[in-house]
C-alpha cells in the first residue's frame, strides 16, 4: 500500500477521536509536504534515509525544528496505525529521524508590568457578553472551550464547570471551580437564557450574541479583542497569547506552583507548563551567595556582624554630634542604609 492509501484511511478514523483543529492541521501538513512526494510510494519501500532527507529538506526550506517534529510525529502515528492494521511489518522510521536540538521554552518578552496590564484589561472589559467571555479566558480556558460551552456542563449551584474528554485538548475529564466574579456573570446569562427559552432548564450555548442569538465566532471575539486593546492603548498580541501571559505571570511574578498553573491551563503534563518558568538573571547569583554563606564558619559570621555593628555605630556617632540630634536611631539607620 502507498503511504497515501494508508493515510486516507487513517485520517478518517482520527476524525472521530481527535479535535477538528488537530485533524485540520494533519490534513494541511500532509497535503502540503507529503502527498505528492513520499505519499506516492509504497510504505515498504521507504527507509530511514528517505525520512531523514525529507526532514532535512523541510528544515532547509525554513520550517522550524518544532514544526518538522510535529510532521514526523504525524507520520509516526500513520506508521503505528498501519502496523496495527497488519499493512506493514517494518520499523517506524519517522521516529528515528534526527533533528537539531531546539529550545521549546515559551518566552513572554513583555515586561511584568505590561503583562499585568493585559490581564487587567480582560478583567475590566465592559462590552456586553464579550466581557464575560474575556473573564472566562482569564481563568485559563482556551477560546474554543469558552465559546462552545453549553449549559449542561455548568453547575452554577456548586460553581463548577465540566469539560468531558471529548471537549478539551488534553482528552481528559476536567472540572474547575469558578470564581465568584465569573459565577455572577454566568448567573445573569442563565437568567437571560431562562427568559429567552421560557424554561428553567435552558440548553444550548452559554455565550450567544444578543442580536443574532447565535454563538460567537472566533472572528467576532478576536475583533472584540482588538477593540479592547485599542481602548486600553495596548500593543497588539494574539488573543491566544493571553494563556502564555497568564501562565508566565502566575509562575514568575506571583510564585504559583507549576502543578497548580498546569491544572489551570488544562495541561496533561507539567512538562508543558515548565516552558513558562523564566529564571531571572539574579537567580544564579543568589544561589551562589547561599552556597558561599554556607561555607562561612561561626567565627566568620561573628566578625561580619561585629563589623556591621561598628559601621552603624559610626553613623550614629556622626549624627549625635551634628545638628540633627532629633533623629531617632532607626531613622538614622534607614537614612544611611544597612
Amino acid at each position: 500500500m502507498t503511504l497515501n492509501e494508508i493515510y486516507d484511511t487513517f485520517i478518517t478514523t482520527k476524525e472521530v477521536t481527535l479535535s477538528a483543529k488537530t485533524v485540520s492541521s494533519y490534513k494541511s501538513a500532509y497535503d502540503k509536504h507529503i502527498r505528492d512526494t513520499l505519499g506516492t510510494r509504497d510504505i515498504s519501500t521507504l527507509q530511514y534515509i528517505d525520512y531523514q532527507k525529507f526532514a532535512d529538506n523541510l528544515l532547509v526550506s525554513g520550517l522550524k525544528p518544532k514544526t518538522v517534529l510535529n510532521i514526523l510525529r504525524m507520520l509516526s502515528s500513520i506508521y503505528s496505525y498501519s502496523i496495527k492494521c497488519d499493512w506493514y511489518e517494518g520499523k517506524n522510521y519517522p521516529k528515528l529521524v534526527e533533528l537539531p536540538k531546539f529550545d521549546n521554552k515559551y518566552y513572554v518578552t513583555m515586561s511584568p508590568e505590561l503583562q499585568k496590564k493585559y490581564l487587567i484589561a480582560l478583567k475590566t472589559s465592559t462590552e456586553p457578553v464579550l466581557k464575560d467571555i474575556f473573564l472566562f479566558l482569564l481563568h485559563g480556558r482556551r477560546l474554543g472551550e469558552v465559546i462552545n460551552l453549553e449549559w449542561e456542563y455548568l453547575d452554577l449551584s456548586q460553581g463548577i464547570v465540566y469539560y468531558p474528554a471529548s471537549h478539551n485538548k488534553s482528552k481528559k475529564f476536567l472540572s474547575y471551580e469558578l470564581t465568584s466574579d465569573l459565577i455572577d456573570c454566568l448567573k445573569e446569562l442563565h437568567k437571560q437564557a431562562i427568559e429567552r427559552q421560557r424554561t428553567i432548564f435552558p440548553t444550548g450555548y452559554v455565550f450567544v450574541n444578543p442580536q443574532t442569538l447565535t454563538k460567537y465566532s472566533d472572528t467576532g471575539v478576536r475583533s472584540a479583542w482588538r477593540r479592547l486593546l485599542d481602548k486600553n492603548n495596548l500593543p497588539y498580541t494574539k488573543l491566544h497569547n493571553i494563556r502564555h501571559i497568564l501562565a508566565t505571570y502566575l509562575i514568575n511574578e506571583l510564585g504559583q506552583s507549576i502543578e497548580s498553573v498546569g491544572f489551570v491551563l488544562g495541561h496533561s503534563d507539567t512538562k508543558i507548563t515548565r516552558r513558562y518558568v523564566n529564571f531571572k538573571p539574579s537567580v544564579a547569583k543568589n544561589a551562589i551567595d547561599v552556597l558561599f554563606e554556607d561555607f562561612k564558619t561561626k567565627g566568620d559570621k561573628y566578625l561580619e556582624n561585629f563589623s556591621q555593628a561598628l559601621q552603624i555605630g559610626e553613623v550614629v556617632q556622626k549624627y549625635l554630634f551634628s545638628d540633627q540630634k532629633h533623629y531617632k536611631i532607626k531613622d538614622l539607620i534607614d537614612k544611611n542604609g544597612e
